[in-house]
């Protein structure tokens, strides 16, 4: 069981702080994401929901892997 991600934390206006066992942070921003339709069903407070396994975030049924959360920071820039 490979660990990638160690913590990850809600923050104000919806940015997403993930911690990997790298010792990297990343601080996402997910307003562009709120009107997509996997996050569309969420109550306005969905992100409080997040946890990680280690792999993935999951925000109640919805996750999200490692690779997924990179991938979504490079569209940021």
């Amino acid at each position: 069981n490979r660990r990638y991600l160690s913590a990850v934390e809600p923050l104000p206006d919806h940015i997403l702080q993930v911690d990997f066992v790298s010792g990297s942070r990343l601080l996402l921003d997910m307003k562009p994401y709120l009107d997509k339709t996997r996050f569309r069903s969420f109550p306005t407070h969905w992100m409080g929901s997040a946890v990680t396994n280690g792999i993935f975030v999951r925000f109640g049924s919805v996750e999200l892997s490692h690779d997924e959360l990179l991938s979504m920071a490079e569209q940021e820039h």
